[in-house]
């Protein structure tokens, strides 16, 4: 049995490499990382109820968010973004924003923080103010 398995392996991989070549990866997001402060990388998962909201904040590095599941707002600027599963995201650094799930379901984000060590990873700002209209 044990020798069936062995054998099995290596004509797995040849398969593999005699199939059709793949695409490629896809780049997403591709940034510079400031070396002045040390640096550190939180990857973490956020979930989002039906009507709940990330609140506005900053991050003291660069966010990178994919969601796997749900719908999301991104909230950024005066502008709202939908975010579907499959979709991403990159927010520079001190940039106020904030995720809403003004949804029926639940939504769940995939967070890669690259922060200053030591910093605060999330830090919380007030509401933009509306811009008056001309």
């Amino acid at each position: 049995m044990i020798r069936a398995r062995l054998f099995a392996v290596p004509l797995l991989l040849l398969a593999a490499a005699s199939a059709a070549p793949s695409a490629g990866p896809q780049t997403h997001a591709q940034l510079d990382v400031p070396r002045a402060k040390p640096q550190q990388v939180i990857v973490q998962s956020r979930d989002f109820a039906p009507g709940s909201e990330s609140g506005w904040h900053v991050h003291p590095g660069t966010e990178v968010a994919y969601i796997a599941s749900g719908r999301l707002e991104l909230h950024v600027e005066g502008k709202v973004t939908v975010l579907e599963p499959g979709d991403s995201f990159t927010m520079p650094r001190g940039v106020p924003h904030n995720g809403v799930n003004a949804g029926a379901d639940p939504a769940r984000a995939v967070v890669t923080l690259v922060v200053d060590k030591g910093a605060q990873p999330r830090q919380p700002v007030a509401a933009p103010r509306p811009k008056p209209k001309a």
